[in-house]
């Protein structure tokens, strides 16, 4: 990350430190430390007041957190299980009254042992998805990094389709998928490669197993890859030999939900207004989707906003969105389609780009 980009985001939480009254913040999710700082290892702390920023970290990270965190003061730490005490060091040292901390991230007990060792003019104060409000729109050099790792994955499953026949196991596409994520670029998958063929289709979140894949089968196959911190999501559903009229009937129902749904990913549309228009279309399908219609993506697989029924954010330009609708039946199978939806002023544009093909083997 440049360090004009972490100063200018550091400069849009000062501002809702102004805002919400708060001295400073402890900023302690790995996501939201490397959104703000550009410090991708697994552990550090940040404490940013309305004039600084410094990271706290042990000897393991020091070269990395100034390679990586130029804009902020370094504070060095002794072993990591000291880190808490550091912390509340320098919130007395820097004179912070009111500290908000992520009260979605900080377990009770790291709660208990920051504030054990505040005195009393030192108040904690719970702020949920304060940094993730910031991160809900993507900026422009985000966006280019989620529509390059989505065309990796996109590469990947459209090399890896053709290899896919009966007598593969579940778990052997999900690796070759893996392994062509590495070999094109990637830093790894984003998630656990589901794939779940014939009635295990009916698993919304089916892991690869050992079921061997038989011809007729349709096959769930929700994939992603990560790089540079950030991650794609794509599903596709395929069937191995000709679809069957019921199976094309069911993929096409998927699909119309889709489109009729993604059509309304504009700037000003609300979230649970995208939702529902995907229920809508599938109104006449008893085991319609039961989950949310897609999420925000970014340096979290899942993230704000979500589009479900209960989520009624309006969608802004920039923000980066999936779209997956899908139908589950038990002992018969799945079906799922999702994208990746980049919401701008003209429109919704799709970033991910693997083959809408069926039929393969």
């Amino acid at each position: 990350m440049r360090a004009d980009q972490s100063a200018h985001r550091v400069a849009a939480l000062r501002g809702r430190l102004v805002d919400l009254e708060l001295d400073g913040v402890v900023v302690t999710s790995p996501e939201n430390i490397r959104y703000l700082s550009g410090f991708s290892g697994s552990l550090a702390y940040l404490v940013i007041s309305r004039t600084d920023a410094e990271i706290l970290g042990d000897s393991r990270y020091w070269l990395q957190m100034e390679a990586e965190a130029p804009g902020f003061t370094l504070i060095r730490s002794g072993p990591s299980h000291g880190l808490w005490a550091l912390v509340a060091q320098r919130l007395k040292a820097l004179k912070l009254g009111r500290v908000g901390f992520d009260s979605q991230h900080l377990t009770f007990d790291q709660h208990q042992r920051l504030s054990g060792a505040l005195a009393a003019e030192h108040t904690l104060v719970a702020i949920a998805g304060l940094v993730e409000e910031l991160r809900i729109v993507k900026a422009p050099e985000e966006v280019e990094l989620l529509r390059s790792v989505a065309g990796i994955a996109g590469r990947a499953f459209d090399r890896v389709r053709g290899a896919i026949r009966p007598g593969l196991r579940e778990r052997d596409v999900a690796f070759l998928l893996e392994q062509t994520f590495r070999e094109l670029g990637a830093d790894g998958p984003a998630f656990e490669t589901i794939v779940a063929a014939g009635e295990r289709g009916a698993l919304p979140h089916g892991r690869a197993s050992d079921r061997v894949l038989e011809r007729g089968d349709m096959v769930v196959v929700d994939f992603g890859a990560s790089a540079a911190g950030y991650h794609s999501d794509t599903t596709r559903t395929i069937v191995l030999g000709e679809p069957t009229t019921e199976q094309a009937r069911v993929i096409e129902a998927v699909r119309q939900a889709q489109l009729e749904s993604m059509a309304l990913m504009k700037p000003g549309v609300t979230a649970d207004t995208v939702d529902r228009r995907a229920r809508e279309v599938l109104a006449g399908e008893t085991h319609a989707f039961g989950h949310g219609l897609g999420h925000g993506i970014g340096l979290q697989v899942h993230e704000r906003p979500f589009l479900s029924p209960t989520d009624h954010t309006p969608l802004r330009a920039g923000m980066v969105v999936t779209n997956e609708p899908g139908i589950y039946i038990p002992d018969w199978g799945g079906v799922r389609l999702e994208e990746m939806v980049l919401v701008t002023e003209a429109g919704p544009e799709v970033l991910t780009s693997a083959s809408w093909e069926i039929g393969v083997g």
